[in-house]
């Protein structure tokens, strides 16, 4: 049996698993980046001049997985896209969650293997 501490911490700050950025700039960026399950704990940074579309990859490739994006472009949106309908549990279960053009905003997916959790960490994302 386990017993948990009230204010306990399941992950001390020294074990997240952040892996490291991924930037995709005008210099070596594209408009549209098929993520992978390897791919987890990479803060994605977005300094493209457009749009940007990230498709998440299959839900149950996405089992505890976790994606952080980052958006450095003012004028752009970032575009998250599951990979097929009634995903992101959170927000009605849409399909698509979106950054709208405000410099700093940011926010991570999560996957259980039923569904993709979006947490909105800066900014006002909406979804469709």
């Amino acid at each position: 049996m386990t017993v948990r501490v009230a204010g306990s911490r399941d992950v001390a700050l020294t074990e997240l698993p952040i892996r490291g950025i991924s930037l995709n700039d005008a210099t070596n960026g594209s408009a549209t980046i098929n993520i992978v399950a390897s791919d987890s704990g990479i803060i994605f940074i977005n300094k493209m001049v457009s749009d940007v579309t990230y498709n998440l990859p299959a839900l149950a490739d996405g089992k505890g997985k976790m994606w952080w994006f980052y958006n450095a472009e003012g004028a752009n949106d970032i575009i998250i896209t599951a990979p097929s309908a009634n995903l992101f549990a959170n927000d009605a279960q849409n399909t698509t969650v979106t950054s709208g053009t405000q410099h700093g905003i940011s926010g991570m997916v999560v996957g259980d293997g039923s569904f993709y959790y979006f947490i909105e960490f800066h900014g006002a994302w909406t979804s469709t």
